[in-house]
């Protein structure tokens, strides 16, 4: 057997720039293959490490299929649903920057400043609640309107009318995924920038003791105010999982098919040998060869070039996300904005995705290499020599 390993590396070494070009051909379809693979991968497991703080589950009010205020005076029954550890009102939304094009994302706080996690505070002493005319910002903003911690900046609300507000704080760097587009104002400013009353939230957010009653208590509220909707964490994490597997999997049907008509290239190449090749099999068996002996030759020959090409695309593909931060599909897996947060990816290898795209890449190349030699294989030595 290793005398055919060797014999195969001599007779790929003879025809080297035929195998070259294939090989690196090869290797980019497999990269970027594995590409949309390890990101899809990355991705689902970022999203899950990004949602594992959020409350577990939330309440909205709908009316006519779309979000609407909801009262916040509902906290107190909520509360009183066994198995609820704490319920609090959340004042969020989104507001578009006319200068800029870019839409932030605002929200309010009751909170101690100190309380709120990633923030750099102007004076890192104080520890007040923040004022109506006080703002948190993502470094987005301070990037967008060239602004520091310090500084005031203006915005429109809702109803067009211009509000200007201090920057007391700025959140880290470390915290772009959330926190990029992201301003923080008192509990009564959010109202007031998105319209709501002074009793009105965008969704009630709850704490649940144990984890294993989260699907039992979300059906008490249900069945108590059918008016609201009720979503959970874990919907939340299905529904980013579904998002960036369906993005994935539009990409990874593109690489398939680019795959597919390479393999086809190959069989149609295979299938075709040429006289040097159909000669050098003839040779082969007349000296003793055994068809067995022949096919073994090729699967050398095909897991040569099929390793290799597998292992300098996955080599390429690492490189694609790891070094140059997913330049090519970063865009269009995790969508796109004006103060798009950028986030360098872990370096999170799923072993089940890397055993895929090297069964998908091995396993189809050697079947239409071994097809064709087997028909060489059993022509009659005395037919190919004449």
């Amino acid at each position: 057997m290793l005398n055919i390993f060797e014999y195969a590396l001599a007779a790929l070494f003879r025809r080297r720039q035929k195998h070259i070009a294939m090989v690196l051909v090869y290797a980019l379809l497999v990269a970027f293959y594995a590409s949309v693979v390890l990101l899809t991968a990355n991705l689902q497991q970022e999203a899950k490490a990004v949602l594992q703080d959020i409350p577990e589950l939330w309440i909205q009010q709908i009316a006519g299929g779309r979000l609407q205020p909801i009262q916040a005076n509902l906290v107190d029954s909520l509360q009183n649903i066994r198995g609820v550890e704490t319920v609090y009102p959340r004042i969020w939304g989104y507001l578009p920057e006319s200068t800029t094009a870019a839409v932030l994302t605002i929200m309010g706080t009751s909170g101690n400043l100190s309380e709120i996690p990633y923030v750099q505070l102007q004076n890192s002493g104080k520890a007040a609640v923040l004022n109506d005319s006080e703002v948190l910002v993502g470094t987005g903003l301070l990037e967008l309107r060239n602004l520091q911690i310090g500084d005031y900046f203006s915005v429109a609300d809702v109803g067009d009318s211009i509000q200007s507000f201090k920057i007391v704080g700025a959140f880290e760097a470390k915290a772009d995924l959330l926190t990029k587009d992201l301003l923080v104002f008192s509990n009564r400013t959010a109202r007031k920038l998105l319209s709501l009353q002074p009793n009105e939230a965008t969704d009630i957010a709850m704490k649940v003791r144990n984890s294993a009653e989260i699907d039992n208590i979300g059906k008490k509220i249900d069945f108590r105010f059918p008016a609201l909707r009720v979503v959970s964490k874990k919907q939340l994490a299905a529904t980013y999982e579904t998002l960036f597997g369906w993005r994935g999997g539009m990409l990874i049907f593109g690489s398939l098919m680019a795959l597919l008509a390479f393999l086809m290239l190959v069989w149609d190449k295979a299938s075709g040998l040429s006289h040097q090749e159909q000669k050098e099999l003839g040779i082969l068996k007349s000296v003793g060869w055994s068809i067995g002996n022949v096919l073994w030759l090729k699967m050398a020959e095909g897991l040569i070039i099929s390793f290799t090409a597998t292992l300098l695309g996955l080599c390429l593909a690492f490189l694609h996300l790891f070094v140059f931060d997913s330049l090519l599909l970063k865009p269009f897996m995790a969508g796109w904005s004006v103060l798009y947060p950028s986030f360098q990816l872990p370096l999170f290898i799923d072993l089940s995705s890397l055993l895929l795209v090297m069964i998908l890449a091995i396993v189809p190349y050697l079947t239409a290499t071994l097809i064709p030699a087997w028909f060489a294989a059993i022509i009659d030595p005395a037919e190919v020599m004449r």
